[in-house]
């Protein structure tokens, strides 16, 4: 006769369940994965399933659900997941940050005041956004966000220790978001500054030069230009963000 004890029962709830946090808070702050057109049902199923691969591997420590730190545990499941889905996020922010610069160079933050559902946002922005989410799906990066966080159970192992968020530093995250922000506008933003000096000698050389009814349409029209010739150069910066995710996530 088949005997199971209490004992045998929480350790596999708790090899189960506890992985099971762990995925479920990386679906919370993932890109794409945590996106509205993701129904929960779908994160939720392959956090189980997920969890169910992993199960067999994990080896949890306190007692697991049959220990007093349970509270503790399932907190700590939930922030290594937070965690992963954040670096990614923060890292892909780099190509809004850069939309939102280019877009205010261009005289298209004025667009946000027009739409509601943006708010505050311009659609150049919005654009790099989109074209950085698709080439992460293209890549498979919610795959190797996956691959990560099963990987994670061997480099964070379940416990009560919390010190591997010694080296995750949010100031180096934010420092590679800016840069590569930097690296996508600085074109744009200096050939924008260009022509509002040249626009700005002209409106001294000639008084009568109505600055304003020609300005937002030169900036505007040459942005999207420059941005149509960049656009196929965008491999590359698309390339640096997966890499320093590669190693933000897998260190």
């Amino acid at each position: 006769m088949l005997s199971i004890t209490d004992a045998q029962l929480f350790g596999w709830l708790s090899s189960f369940l506890l992985p099971f946090f762990r995925v479920l808070g990386l679906f919370t702050t993932a890109p794409v994965m945590s996106q509205r057109s993701v129904p929960l049902r779908v994160r939720i199923a392959v956090s189980g399933l997920t969890a169910a691969i992993v199960a067999p591997t994990v080896e949890v420590g306190g007692g697991g659900f049959e220990g007093p730190n349970l509270v503790v545990l399932v907190a700590h499941e939930v922030l290594v997941g937070l965690t992963l889905g954040f670096i990614a996020r923060v890292i892909f922010s780099a190509f809004e940050l850069a939309g939102e610069a280019i877009g205010l160079q261009m005289g298209l933050s004025f667009a946000g005041f027009y739409d509601p559902q943006s708010g505050s946002g311009n659609p150049v922005s919005r654009l790099l956004n989109t074209i950085a989410l698709t080439a992460f799906v293209v890549m498979n990066g919610p795959g190797m966000l996956l691959m990560a966080v099963t990987e994670s159970f061997r480099v964070i192992p379940i416990d009560m220790t919390f010190g591997w968020l010694a080296g995750r530093s949010p100031i180096a995250l934010g420092t590679q978001m800016f840069a590569l922000a930097l690296a996508i506008a600085l074109p744009f933003i200096a050939l924008l500054l260009f022509v509002n000096v040249a626009l700005g000698v002209m409106s001294r050389v000639a008084p009568q030069f109505s600055v304003f009814a020609v300005g937002f349409p030169l900036t505007i029209g040459i942005g999207l230009v420059l941005l149509a010739l960049v656009m196929p150069l965008l491999e590359i910066p698309l390339g640096s963000a997966m890499t320093q995710l590669r190693i933000a996530v897998g260190g």
